[in-house]
């Protein structure tokens, strides 16, 4: 399959029209007729993960019927995020329903979830619930859902992180966070197993926000981890 490189304008608001993080809102029927017109969504790297994320992602904050995860596939929109509390449970549910049906797509899916956790104890039982959920054996990003402050990331749940890596559990740690962006997104490119952050944002003030941060303090942190902005 050719990879598309160049959206036109055109383009592009169709497919982000349709597929957005955390949410998709296009008729059904008027996907299928998109899914025929483009061939691939590009795919950029990860930060310094090795891993290459497609540039859209497919939401699960909202009802997930299975052609919206097939249109997806074929799309080659390949970052799936979803939670354990989106939907009740019933979002990770449909993922689990679709890779039972096509066990194939899984290895070629950045699965990404979240939890609202905050004992270790839970921490566990939900990525359970979700592996278990999905029908998957492993999460590549597992991210903890809300964090306004870096020091809830303690070294408690480094440990946990580093150990559910180590059992094969997920591959990638995280965090989402909705207050407080910056100074969380700074403190985490310090610890040093922090993976990725997950934030909403509005494309202007993203730009601007980001080039900021890179033009005041353009030598004193390193990003290795990857960003995600929710827009």
């Amino acid at each position: 399959m050719t990879q598309i490189t160049n959206f036109s304008r055109r383009e592009f608001l169709k497919v982000t029209g349709a597929t957005t993080m955390g949410s998709i809102v296009a008729p059904l029927d008027c996907l299928v007729e998109l899914s025929n017109e483009l061939e691939s969504v590009p795919t950029r790297p990860f930060g310094d993960t090795g891993q290459n994320v497609s540039i859209l992602s497919l939401g699960g904050s909202l009802h997930l019927p299975l052609v919206m995860l097939q249109i997806a596939f074929k799309w080659r929109v390949t970052y799936w995020d979803t939670a354990h509390s989106y939907m009740g449970g019933n979002s990770e549910k449909r993922i689990g329903k679709y890779f039972l049906q096509f066990p194939e797509d899984r290895k070629k899916i950045f699965l990404v979830t979240k939890s609202n956790a905050w004992t270790l104890k839970r921490m566990t039982r939900e990525l359970n619930q979700s592996l278990e959920r999905m029908k998957t054996d492993y999460i590549d990003l597992f991210f903890i859902h809300g964090v306004s402050r870096i020091s809830e990331l303690d070294e408690d749940k480094k440990a946990w992180a580093e150990k559910s890596k180590a059992e094969g559990k997920i591959r990638l740690f995280g965090f989402s966070t909705h207050t407080n962006m910056e100074v969380c997104m700074m403190e985490a490119s310090k610890l040093g197993w922090i993976d990725g952050i997950n934030m909403p944002m509005k494309p202007v003030r993203a730009i601007v926000w980001v080039a900021h941060i890179f033009v005041n303090q353009p030598f004193k942190v390193k990003f290795p981890l990857a960003i995600l902005c929710v827009i």
